[in-house]
This record gives C-alpha cells, structure tokens and sequence, in this order.
C-alpha cells in the first residue's frame, strides 16, 4: 500500500509539477524546428514592426503558408519567426528586459522579470 501511494504522488507531482517558466534561447533552430509545433507568441508577433525583414527565406526554411507562425530562438535575445510570407528577426530586448524563450508550448519574447 505504501509503495502504490509513493507511486501515486509521484506520478501526480510530475503531471502538475515542473514549471511554466520560459528557457532562455530554447527551442529547435531552422529546419530542426519543422513539425515542432513551436509557434511564436503574441509578444513577438505584436512587436513585428521593431522586428527586420530576412525575406522568404531564413535559415533555410521558406516562409509560407505550411510555416506561417513558426518560430525558433535565434539565441538568448532573437526571436526568428515566420509572418505574413516574410522572416522576421526580432531582438527582444528592444522591448525591455525581455529574453527569448521557449515554454514548451510557445517561442517568444518574455520578461526577465516573471522569472
């Protein structure tokens, strides 16, 4: 009995445990990052016009409609997505203190100071 509920808590902390907390720079990078399912987030994505324009093609991966809202952490600061047919490259920390990070869920640029 003491085994099968050391069991139970511990596969109970591992569905709710870890955190939401963003890694600095993570996600896969270029064509790695296809069929990821890692998407850019609405801070980016908002912030498209500080962003530079990298053309249809980045990191040899074309910008179109199978790739649009891919995204991918360029290092710990740029954010590369993919919008409108176009890539973007942003540097988060125009934003602020903001870092680029990888939730698991979404690539974006998050505040320092939520982590």
């Amino acid at each position: 009995m003491r085994k099968t509920m050391t069991i139970a808590l511990l596969v109970a902390a591992a569905a709710c445990g870890g955190s939401n907390k963003a890694d600095k720079g993570g996600g896969q990078k270029g064509s790695n990052a296809m069929g990821t399912g890692q998407m850019s987030g609405g801070t980016a994505t908002g912030n498209e016009s500080m962003g530079t324009q990298q053309g249809d093609t980045y990191e040899g991966v074309t910008c179109d409609s199978s790739t649009e809202g891919l995204a991918w952490c360029d290092d710990d600061t740029d954010i590369a997505f993919c919008s409108g047919g176009t890539w973007w490259l942003l540097d988060c920390s125009a934003l602020g203190d903001y870092f680029c990070g990888d939730d698991g869920v979404t690539v974006d640029c998050y505040p320092a100071d939520d982590f």
